[in-house]
C-alpha cells in the first residue's frame, strides 16, 4: 500500500509571514496538535508547527520564529510501511504529503494508517503497549497534574481510585471546562474575544497551557477527579489491536489505558504504538 491510498486530503495548514495567535486560531478551531506550514499564496511546505513549538516559546510573536524548517516528509507514490516508520520513530501525529516541488498535496497520521491497516497486520495489544507511564490519583489537584503534563509532555494521564483501579483519564483538553478558567483567559491581554467567537471555547484549551506555563492564569486547586473522563474506553491484553484502532479513530483519541481484568491499570497504549505493527518483530 502506498501513502496515496491512505493520506487525508482535508488540508490545515497555517502560512508565513503569520503570527503565532493567527497558528493558535487554525490549531484550536481543528482540533490539531499541529499543521504545515506553507509559503504565502503558496502550496510550498517550508515548515511544521505544532501546539508544543508554541507552548516552549511564549515570547515569541511570528510562526517563523519558532517552526520546524526541515520537516520530515513524504511523496504520495513512498510505501505505507515507510510513513509509518518515520511516525514511529519519530513520535509524531502527521506528515506533509508533497510532491516533487514541495507542494502540499495531503497529510498523513497515524490515524489514517490504522484506518487503512490491512488485515494480515492484525495482532494483539500486548504486542504494543508500554508500561512506561505516568499514573495519578484520583485527589490530586488539577495544578499538579498540569504540572505533571508540563514536566512529561504527555497529553493524556490515567487516572486511578484508592483501590488502585483505573479510574478515569484525563488529558489537556479536560482541565480546560471550569468557567472561571475561561473567565480568566478571556479577560487577559492576548484578546481572545467574547462569546460570539466561536474560536474563543477551543481556544482556551489549547492556550491555557501557555497562560499557565508563563503564570498567567492560576488553576484552582479542585480534585482531578471532578474533570477526568470516567467513561473510559480502554484495552485488554488480548484484544485485537484492529478493534482499538477502530475504537481511537471513531472517538478521535490516541491514548488507550491497557488494564488487567479486576480493572488494574498495566500500561497505556497510543496509535502511534499500533502503527508500528507494519514492521517492527513483537515484543
Amino acid at each position: 500500500m502506498i501513502v496515496e491510498d491512505a493520506m487525508s486530503k482535508d488540508l490545515i495548514v497555517g502560512y508565513v509571514p503569520g503570527t503565532i495567535r493567527e497558528a493558535l486560531k487554525t490549531l484550536a478551531k481543528h482540533n490539531v496538535s499541529g499543521m504545515p506550514i506553507l509559503k504565502k499564496d503558496t502550496k510550498r511546505v517550508v515548515g511544521v508547527l505544532t501546539r508544543t513549538d508554541i507552548f516552549k516559546n511564549p515570547d515569541e510573536e511570528q510562526i517563523a520564529l519558532i517552526m520546524s524548517t526541515e520537516p520530515h516528509m513524504v511523496q504520495k507514490d513512498d510505501q505505507l510501511v515507510d510513513a509509518a516508520k518515520i511516525l514511529y520513530e519519530n513520535r509524531i501525529h502527521g506528515l506533509p504529503v508533497v510532491d516533487k516541488r514541495k507542494n502540499l498535496i495531503g497529510i498523513i497520521s497515524p490515524s489514517d494508517i490504522l484506518k487503512a491497516l490491512p488485515d494480515e497486520f492484525d495482532d494483539i495489544v500486548d504486542h504494543y503497549f508500554t508500561r512506561n507511564l505516568v499514573p495519578v490519583y484520583q485527589d490530586n489537584p488539577i495544578t499538579f497534574i498540569m504540572e505533571v503534563i508540563n514536566v512529561t509532555n504527555e497529553t493524556a494521564l490515567p487516572v486511578i481510585n484508592k483501590e488502585l483501579e483505573l479510574a478515569g483519564i484525563v488529558s489537556e483538553g479536560d482541565l480546560f471546562k471550569l468557567s472561571h478558567i475561561r473567565e480568566s483567559v478571556s479577560q487577559t491581554n492576548m484578546g481572545m474575544g467574547g462569546d460570539e467567537d466561536d474560536w474563543t471555547w477551543e481556544g482556551i484549551r489549547d492556550t491555557i497551557r501557555l497562560y499557565y506555563s508563563t503564570t498567567k492564569v492560576d488553576l484552582p486547586p479542585v480534585p482531578v477527579k471532578e474533570v477526568m473522563i470516567t467513561n473510559v474506553i480502554k484495552a485488554f491484553k488480548n484484544d485485537p489491536i484492529s478493534e482499538i484502532a477502530r475504537k481511537m479513530y471513531r472517538n478521535k483519541i490516541s491514548h488507550v489505558p491497557v488494564v488487567d481484568p479486576e480493572n488494574k491499570l498495566i500500561g497505556m497504549v497510543t496509535d502511534i504504538d499500533l502503527i508500528s505493527c507494519m514492521f517492527k518483530p513483537r515484543k
